[in-house]
């Protein structure tokens, strides 16, 4: 998947959810079609990333690496801090839990412990199109709802998705090491 937009375009945070014009807006290459900074935003947030700067002649001046979001040890560490999904009263059934950076990488944000939090997919979207904010308070994560949610903004304690129901399907998805069987 290609997407062409101009990085201070990426930057902004509050678009539109799609963009039909050129303008303020990436272009979804061999589409013709346009995606706007938010969307393009939240795609990338967990996928590599291969940025490609282009001078005024739209030639490449530098190709960088491409930016893993959460190699396996950090998702290890996300899911033994979080669970399935950090999110406050979560119950969704253990799925593919996705890394969130909570400073976005397209603003500095590092891929750490401290900068990730683990959510499902359903929350992983919540997040991004609501606009909630994220913070760590003493390591776990803190929720704060947009206006439109909470007109308070009331900060909510992160929790660790493990609702009854689905508990017997995590544990079978966590591989416990076993002994080696004696030989003869």
């Amino acid at each position: 998947l290609t997407v062409t937009i101009d990085y201070n375009d990426l930057q902004q945070q509050v678009q539109a959810a799609h963009t039909t014009a050129p303008g303020g807006a990436g272009m979804l290459d061999g589409t013709g079609q346009y995606l706007s900074p938010q969307t393009i935003r939240r795609i990338a947030c967990d996928c590599d990333v291969l940025p490609i700067v282009l001078g005024g002649d739209s030639l490449p001046l530098d190709v960088g690496a491409s930016q893993r979001t959460a190699p396996a040890y950090l998702r290890a560490a996300l899911l033994a801090r979080d669970g399935a999904c950090a999110f406050p009263g979560c119950d969704h059934p253990p799925g593919t839990p996705q890394a969130h950076h909570i400073q976005h990488w397209v603003d500095g944000g590092p891929t750490a412990l401290h900068n990730m939090v683990m959510l499902c997919a359903h929350h992983h979207r919540t997040i991004h199109n609501q606009h909630w904010h994220i913070t760590l308070h003493h390591g776990r994560p803190q929720f704060t709802p947009p206006k439109q949610v909470d007109p308070t903004r009331t900060p909510r304690p992160g929790g660790i998705a493990q609702p009854a129901a689905h508990q017997h399907a995590l544990h079978r998805r966590i591989s416990i090491p076993r002994p080696p069987e004696d030989t003869p």
